[in-house]
């Protein structure tokens, strides 16, 4: 098998790039226009997440299963999209929304925490989220590639070595595939291990 060459087209790197920082920005900054009711809601869940890690209470078993299905089926969505046309702005959306959610969970965090929830944040980020997100942006970008050259073909009626291109799609997704395993079990495992040691001081 070749060996993969990743290539970034600095366009859609910065396009993607520029979508995430809006979309984890605007979910932090929701969080703090919550009218009270939803706010205390979100206040409440993540005390129950915390209590949960610290009082050993978590379902590992079923977090993973969940977890699983979840970054599993949104990555071979987002590859079966890049085979289509039609697939492109829904791409944008995901991409929008999931950092979106992610911008959320940390500005639940601080609201939940205040200052001390900044420690909370940087382990519940680093390095299993951030890690997730820059492999999710580079197979965002080879989808987002791959519809823009079918497009060209389609328009231009000009032919393109699909075999070639789509064996290096098949790659990136792949790579991104076991990078979303590998960051899964540490999400799952790890993470609440890490959180539980910090609890004592936030709590």
């Amino acid at each position: 098998m070749d060996k993969l060459k990743i290539k970034v087209d600095r366009k859609l790197f910065v396009f993607l790039l520029v979508l995430m920082i809006i979309g984890i920005t605007m979910g932090s900054i929701l969080v703090t226009i919550l009218n009270s009711s939803d706010k205390n809601l979100t206040i409440e869940y993540i005390n129950d997440f915390a209590n949960n890690v610290k009082d050993n209470k978590l379902d590992y078993l079923f977090v993973l299963k969940n977890n699983l299905f979840s970054n599993l089926s949104y990555i071979i969505l987002i590859w079966l999209l890049g085979i289509s046309v039609i697939g492109l702005p829904i791409i944008v959306i995901m991409f929008f929304s999931k950092s979106f959610i992610l911008g959320f969970s940390i500005g639940a965090v601080l609201e939940t925490f205040k200052a001390k929830g900044i420690i909370f944040s940087l382990v519940y980020v680093f390095p299993g989220q951030v890690i997730n997100l820059l492999f999710l942006l580079l197979l965002m970008m080879y989808a987002m590639s791959f519809s823009f050259k079918l497009i060209y073909v389609i328009l231009k009626k000009q032919s393109l070595d699909f075999k070639l291109v789509m064996n290096r799609y098949l790659k990136i997704f792949l790579l991104v595939l076991f990078v979303t395993l590998l960051m899964t079990l540490y999400d799952t495992f790890l993470m609440p291990k890490l959180i539980k040691l910090i609890i004592p001081f936030i709590m």
